[in-house]
Formats: structure tokens, sequence, C-alpha cells
């Protein structure tokens, strides 16, 4: 199987965007995308059409003028669907919106379940705060109860060496992206329109994906493309 999470910017590159997903989706079983408004989750829908959709609409927020933080999650119609629903893991506002969608997905005589997280990105540091403590730890207790392999993926607002990321690892998740040694998973496309903020530093990491034991890694990479401000995460698998 393969899952694909990716912070699309709200489809501010949709040209080569679009072109990225086509290619893929002949391959990819899941995708977790965020920061999607209604208008490009039509979008989508319509360049995803052997795909069932399962969207959930955020805030509207400052961000480009005025838009709405969505998260979404296509899934090849062969997988059914079991289960789906969205949790709050910190306070949202127009200029810090986000939260945690998941997924139960029936898979051959198992469950797998897929979280999408969209964390907390004030402050811009990415380090740990009282606030991003409590998100990790609303997301590990919310699927500890829940029985199978856990795909847990998405733009955490994060820096590696923060508590909020090891206590995935504490858990018993597999971090993909110290496995893999993963160098950034951000781009060119995120440094330039922040450079010039005060205190601008670049900054290579935000996105990350947690695996359960039960999950058999294939392969995972972090291709560097420039069609969002993040990198698409790319995970082959087996259960």
């Amino acid at each position: 199987m393969r899952i694909i999470f990716f912070n699309i910017w709200h489809g501010q590159v949709w040209d080569l965007l679009k072109k990225f997903i086509l290619k893929e989706s002949s391959k990819t079983d899941i995708f977790c995308f965020l920061e999607v408004q209604p208008d490009l989750q039509i979008k989508l829908q319509e360049i995803l059409p052997d795909f069932e959709p399962i969207y959930q609409a955020g805030l509207k927020t400052n961000y480009l003028g005025g838009v709405i933080e969505g998260r979404s999650i296509f899934v090849k119609n062969k997988i059914e669907i079991s289960k789906s629903g969205n949790i709050s893991i910190f306070k949202e506002t127009k200029t810090d919106a986000g939260g945690f969608q998941y997924a139960q997905l029936l898979v051959g005589q198992k469950t797998l379940f897929i979280g999408e997280v969209h964390g907390k990105a004030r402050p811009g540091t990415k380090m740990d705060t009282p606030a991003r403590l409590r998100q990790s730890q609303k997301i590990i207790d919310f699927a500890k109860d829940i029985k199978g392999p856990k795909i847990i993926g998405g733009d955490f607002n994060l820096l590696p060496e923060t508590e909020s990321v090891l206590m995935f690892e504490k858990a018993g998740y597999k971090n993909l992206i110290k496995e893999f040694n993963v160098k950034s998973t951000r781009n060119k496309i995120s440094w330039e329109q922040f450079k010039d903020q005060p205190g601008f530093v670049k900054q290579h990491f935000a996105d990350y994906v947690f695996v359960s034991s039960e999950i058999k890694i294939k392969s995972f990479e972090v291709p560097y493309l420039e069609i969002s401000d993040h990198l698409p995460l790319i995970l082959d698998f087996e259960i």
C-alpha cells in the first residue's frame, strides 16, 4: 500500500500540484492533504474520481487574504472506510488553525488507523510550548486504545529536537523522518516567503510520519519538489 501526506498550501502552485497528484494517483491508496479550502476540495475530487473523499473544513483564517483551513483524506474506492472523524488538539484562531482528522480503513482482515495532523503553527519557532506538548499527548491518547496498525502523519509544525516529537517515539511509534535521515521537509518556496520577516531562520522541518510496530515499511521518501511550501511524504508499506 502507499500513502502520501502533503500540506498543499491551498493549491498555490495548482498546475504542477495537479500533475503530481495525477501521476501518483494510479499507485497511491491514500492521500492526506492539508490546507484545503472548499473550492480546492472540489478540484481535488474532480481529478481523483476513483477515491472516496473525507473532508473537514476548518476555520476561516487570515492566511493568504482569508482562506478556510481544511483537512482532506482521499481513500481508494476499493478500500472500505469503517469510521472517520476529527478531534480538536489546540485552541484555534484566525492566525493559528488546524486539528486532527482520522479514518479507520478495512484492509483484508485488519483495521488500519490513519491520522492526519495539522499542528499548532504559533509561535513560529516550532519549539516546545505547553500547548504543543498537550497537542502531542492528545493525539497519542486518542490513538492509544485503537487496536491494529497505525500511521499518523502531516504538518506538526515542530522541529525534530522537541519533546513534542520525542513523545511519539516514547509511545512506541517509529519516527520515519529520523529513521530515514530525511534532511528537510521544506523547500525554497517556504524560505523565500518568510526571509524578510524579523528574526527569520531557515527551518528545514515541520512534517512527520509516525508508524506503529505493525507497519512493515517498504520505502519512505520525501522528494524535493516546488509544488507547495512543504514537501510530500510518501510511504510504501504492508500491514
